[in-house]
């Protein structure tokens, strides 16, 4: 089928991880990694991260009173971060913060239907930093951003 609208090149190479909320992250860890054979790559206060293959999956704590677990956010890896910024804003995607920390980059995108979307960019994808601050907002792109 052909494509209508032009391809943006974001340079996405698959997922970097996917983040679900979880109301028993001790439970949840149990089963991915005893049942499903899953490493533990790092964890936080309210975080574990789990690797496998060169995918990694987040477990989040579920807000107090949240009653459904579920998706909190889709990450994808990028292959390269300069420009990146300039191109998603050309491309009028919302971008809703960006975060960096010593092994990685990240946008944060504002997809259909509320999805929170992460564009990562990290050097080698069995790392996972597991130092999570608050995201930075952002200002929109101006063209003195691109590379």
């Amino acid at each position: 089928m052909p494509r209508t609208a032009a391809v943006r090149d974001f340079g996405l190479t698959g997922f970097d991880h996917i983040d679900v909320r979880i109301r028993d992250r001790s439970k949840a860890k149990r089963f991915f990694v005893e049942q499903l054979g899953m490493d533990v790559i790092g964890e936080g206060p309210d975080h574990t991260f789990l690797l496998f293959g060169d995918q990694v999956l987040g477990l989040r704590d579920a807000p107090d009173g949240e009653k459904t677990t579920g998706v909190d956010h889709i990450a994808f890896r990028v292959s390269e971060w300069t420009g990146l910024r300039n191109r998603v804003g050309r491309a009028r995607v919302v971008i809703t913060g960006e975060k960096e920390r010593g092994d990685s980059r990240s946008l944060f995108l504002r997809g259909p239907e509320g999805l929170r979307i992460e564009l990562g960019w990290r050097p080698d994808p069995h790392t996972h930093s597991c130092a999570h601050g608050a995201v930075a907002e952002v200002p929109p792109p101006s063209d003195e951003d691109e590379e």
